[in-house]
């Protein structure tokens, strides 16, 4: 039962002192002057920021083409090496068949 005691009190509807509007105009203030000196910086980070990314995807770019040529040049490859060996099967049977027409 203390425990709903001190909620009801901690919760207890209060005035605000008399000084608090101004203290709150002071403190937008000051915050506003803050920002204001940020803004510059905040600036500079969002240009770097920007870079960054621009060349992040710059180089995923670049990777995706050199990943594509080199299968493309996989795929070349295994193309000319079945097309060697169709070639030399089909030459071994022109040379039988040549073969046994000279014989």
């Amino acid at each position: 039962m203390n425990l709903d005691d001190e909620l009801r009190a901690a919760l207890q509807r209060r005035d605000p002192s008399p000084d608090f509007t101004n203290r709150v105009l002071a403190r937008v203030a000051a915050e506003s002057a803050r920002s204001a000196s940020r803004t510059g910086s905040q600036k500079w980070t969002r240009w770097v920021a920007a870079m960054a990314a621009s060349l992040l995807l710059a180089a995923g770019t670049l990777e995706v083409r050199h990943y594509r040529g080199e299968r493309a040049k996989a795929q070349v490859l295994l193309a000319l090496r079945i097309t060697a060996t169709k070639l030399n099967k089909a030459q071994k049977k022109v040379q039988m068949i040549s073969h046994r027409s000279n014989s």
